[in-house]
């Protein structure tokens, strides 16, 4: 009986969704915005002999003889299922190798278009057009290419509920030109660049767009409402391609690199390899690499982290960038593939000194020795992510006053992830898994701190239902790590676990383990579409859980709920183009259930009609311990803190661009304070030339800054200090575009950051957990420039307890960029770095930055050269 009313309700609710999909678009107030939405457009592509010259002209004979011409645009905004200020006509050919596309941008104000040069994939630089294809017509992913009116490509893959992968860079062409009334776009696109399923006949999801930059105006050929709850579900169709030749594809992209540094004793000055792509099948492919050069072009930020947690860095290397979408597992903040793991920089750092004349000679990164990656999705809906890389033993050369050796610092490892995902239900279910290993070849001892071998594996699931206005997803992950006692044991006294804590009756540390092992996960759900958007989630992660061998975790044994309830109005109201206003809601606690912290928070969003930006937010954390402060000490309380937000942006459409971001902040200790100021400008100088800077300003002082701790009979102290800090960065960009594909670039960033602890602010912890600051701190002295309690007895760990710092640093580098034929690229690089730490307080930031110019440089010199071939 019970398996027939659950068979019942289980047909019922699948029967309910099959009809959910068949519904017309009604999840606008607006009639006429569903009417729009619910039209199914389609076209259909024509076959083509005639070839065109891809100059961006349109005056090759297909483009007026074979084929039919569509318009009818719809504006999607600022004025939603209106008609559009400017007409727009789109053609599509094809023939067995290509796809063309010829677009017509008409302007009745030809004067005012905007033909801006800007970075490759910056979609939001001047006039633009493109078009998207649902290849698989899975309802969730597409490629899409664009054009901007200066003749820059933007290409991407659209990845689900609005989400963009920009990294993936195909090989196509495309060109465009400016005429009276009218700006044209021409692209002629290898049907090798993008997957399908291998059949006679396709029908491909379509979405044709365009941009006028200087009304913020975007017209749609289907139209996508601004509050749907994804794109690539509501696209129109492309009809009529037939019979294209299965053609395998082979694609081979060598390099060759020369790196010149001054006063360097590296020989390593040479470089080659190659890249390339092989089509396994027309929907899937096969990307690998030797020797790859992963040098970035871009400097990682600086910053000086006085946390416990790990500073997380963006992937900027290309090989790991592109496809990386399919990979992608991530749960809240961490993520179960973090590609940078793969190449870290090596693990272990050799003490020499110094002073004894003593050097050392070591690699920044880790070698990569190959990599292989195989990406794609069948036509039954299964997506399939899966990368397999080495990486070699890494050795420093020490060199001391009577002898020189080398020492083992990384192990030969191998890294492999895999992914997979199934669509059901046209796309509306998700369900998937992935897998990931790291298993080193440690035969050092001095290595032996690192664990052998960590295995993680997960599964995710994820139902949209009522044309995705609602939804439900959930992730469950758990990992393994084997190694040495000493590794685990390390493992164990790491920031993210910290098991010996003191006050944590939940936790079990124990030195002779060696393996370990948790699991974590997420559930959410909510509404997300319409005015009036609800969402909540549940996430946990045990105390054993850990990802961080490939992928990044910032913190264990925890259990956390957030709720937000926005409201949204996307359509011009008195002096609003739109606005929405957001209220949210969190708690945390760990395993042992220790309140970390409560939250809430309103955050206000809103765009005038003179295209100028308001943000507001107000925001109370309360009932908040903190279980990492004492690096394994017992929680340490935090009193309630209010902050306060404030950002303002002129008309991004305007040459120039003004912005300033304001961050108040302040505890309930009346000492722990928080003052920041950000300031942007961006100025367009011409359609060529741009320049913009980013400058933070922050001053801050905190009452529990964790400085070490001393061990008296056995048990610890430990000791905080009032920190008064000052930290000062920006960040200077100037491009300059000669044509499309050559480009000079250049990026530099000071940096400094100086502090200093009062000396009536160093405390020892008493009781760690009080809400009365006078029981929770004993305060010390200096006396005679000694660190002594109330019973003068003098802290001989802190004789050295001038804790003050001056941090300066300057990251820069010079680009010269020339794609010289479609996919191949000539590359002049100079960096210039400077970097000093000084054990001493400065009392104006700016005198620190000042300071900059007197630091030793260190300068780098690189010439690359790619040439992309296909067979």
């Amino acid at each position: 009986m019970q398996k027939k009313i659950i068979l019942t309700l289980l047909s019922g609710f699948c029967l309910f969704n099959l009809y959910a999909q068949d519904l017309g678009y009604t999840l606008s107030d607006d009639s006429l915005v569903n009417h729009y939405a619910s039209i199914k457009r389609a076209y259909n592509a024509t076959r083509t002999e005639l070839v065109p010259k891809i100059d961006g002209k349109l005056d090759d004979e297909c483009w007026q003889t074979v084929g039919t011409w569509d318009g009818d645009f719809i504006q999607q905004q600022p004025h939603q299922a209106q008609a559009p200020s400017q007409q727009t006509e789109i053609k599509i050919l094809y023939d067995d190798k290509y796809l063309y596309f010829a677009i017509i941008a008409y302007d009745n104000e030809p004067e005012k278009m905007s033909p801006i040069l800007g970075p490759r994939d910056d979609a939001m630089v001047g006039d633009i057009a493109g078009i998207a294809l649902d290849t698989y017509n899975d309802k969730q992913t597409a490629f899409e290419f664009n054009l901007t009116s200066a003749g820059q490509k933007v290409d991407l893959m659209h990845m689900g509920e609005y989400g963009w992968d920009f990294n993936w860079n195909a090989v196509w062409d495309g060109k465009t030109s400016i005429g009276d009334s009218a700006w044209y776009a021409e692209m002629r696109v290898p049907f090798t660049q993008i997957r399908f399923a291998n059949k006679e006949e396709h029908i491909w999801g379509m979405h044709i767009w365009r941009y006028i930059y200087r009304l913020s105006e975007e017209t749609q050929w289907k139209l996508i409402p601004i509050d749907a709850p994804a794109m690539v579900y509501i696209f129109g169709e492309l009809r009529g391609i037939k019979d294209i030749p299965y053609k395998r594809n082979f694609e081979v992209l060598p390099y060759a690199s020369a790196k010149y540094i001054p006063e360097s004793t590296d020989d390593r000055n040479f470089g080659f390899g190659v890249d390339g792509k092989i089509g396994v099948t027309s929907n899937f492919t096969l990307d690998y690499t030797f020797n790859p050069d992963f040098g970035q072009v871009e400097a990682d930020p600086s910053e000086l982290n006085l946390t416990s947690y790990e500073t997380f860095y963006d992937e900027k290397r290309p090989f790991f960038l592109e496809g990386n979408s399919i990979l992608e597992y991530n749960s809240g903040n961490d993520m179960l593939f973090y590609s940078r793991r793969i190449g870290h920089a090596p693990s272990f750092v050799p003490y020499v000194d110094e002073e004894a004349g003593e050097s050392i000679l070591k690699p920044d990164n880790t070698t990569i020795i190959n990599a292989l990656k195989l990406t794609g999705k069948n036509k039954k809906g299964l997506s399939v992510g899966f990368v397999n890389s080495v990486t070699a033993r890494e050795e420093a050369e020490i060199t001391t006053a009577d002898d020189a050796f080398k020492e083992a610092i990384e192990p030969f490892t191998n890294y492999t992830i895999g992914r997979v995902k199934q669509d059901l239900n046209e796309g509306s279910t998700v369900i998937g898994g992935i897998f990931t290993s790291t298993i080193r070849n440690i035969k050092d001892e001095n290595l032996e701190f690192l664990p052998d071998n960590s295995q993680v594996g997960g599964i995710d699931f994820e139902h949209n239902w009522k044309n995705r206005k609602y939804y439900i997803a959930a992730k469950s992950f758990a990992s393994q790590i084997n190694g040495s006692e000493e590794s685990i044991d390390l493992l164990q006294r790491n920031s993210r676990h910290y098991f010996q804590r003191e006050d944590a009756d939940h936790l079990e540390y124990d030195p002779y383990r060696t393996s370990l092992s948790g699991w974590g996960g997420d559930i959410s759900g909510g509404k997300r579409s319409g005015k009036l958007l609800v969402s909540g989630e549940l996430e946990w992660r045990s105390p054993g859980v850990d990802l961080n061998d490939v992928g990044y975790m910032r913190q264990a044994d925890y259990i956390s709920e957030d709720f937000d309830i926005q409201y949204r109005v996307n359509k011009p109201k008195g002096i609003f183009l739109d606005y929405s206003v957001k209220l949210s809601q969190g708690h945390q606690w760990s395993y042992g259930g220790e309140n970390i912290w409560d939250d809430m928070d309103v955050y206000l969003k809103m765009r005038f009609k003179n295209y100028w930006r308001f943000n507001f937010l107000v925001d109370r954390i309360f009932n908040q311990i903190d279980t990492r402060e004492l690096r394994g000490g017992p929680s340490l309380r935090k009193d309630g803190k209010n902050t306060v937000k404030i950002a303002l942006q002129t008309n991004a459409q305007k040459d120039l661009l003004l912005g300033v971001n304001s961050n108040f902040s302040r505890s309930d200790d009346d000492i722990t304070k928080e003052d920041s100021y950000s300031f942007i400008v961006n100025w367009r100088v011409s359609n060529r030339f741009s320049l913009s800077n980013e400058s933070v300003f922050s001053s801050e002082k905190d009452n529990g800054q964790y400085l070490r701790y001393r061990t008296i009979n056995s048990k610890r102290e430990y000791v905080v200090g009032l920190l008064n800090r000052q930290t000062f960065y920006t960040t200077l960009r100037a491009e300059f575009f000669i044509t499309p594909e050559i480009s000079l670039q250049y990026y530099g960033s000071p940096y400094v950051s100086t502090g200093e602890y009062l000396q009536d602010g160093y405390r020892k912890v008493a009781d760690s957990k009080s809400k009365d600051l006078a029981k929770r701190y004993d305060f010390l002295e200096v006396n005679n420039g000694l660190l002594v309690d109330e019973n003068n007895n003098v802290y001989h760990d802190f004789d050295d307890y001038n804790f003050d710092f001056d941090f300066r640093e300057f990251r820069s580098n010079f680009v010269a960029r020339w794609e010289y034929k479609t996919g191949s690229t000539l590359y002049f690089v100079w960096t210039n770095n400077r970097m000093e730490y000084i054990d001493q307080y400065n009392s104006s930031v700016f005198d620190s930055l000042k300071g900059i110019r007197k630091v030793k440089s260190e300068n780098a010199f690189m010439i690359k050269l790619s040439y992309w071939f296909s067979l």
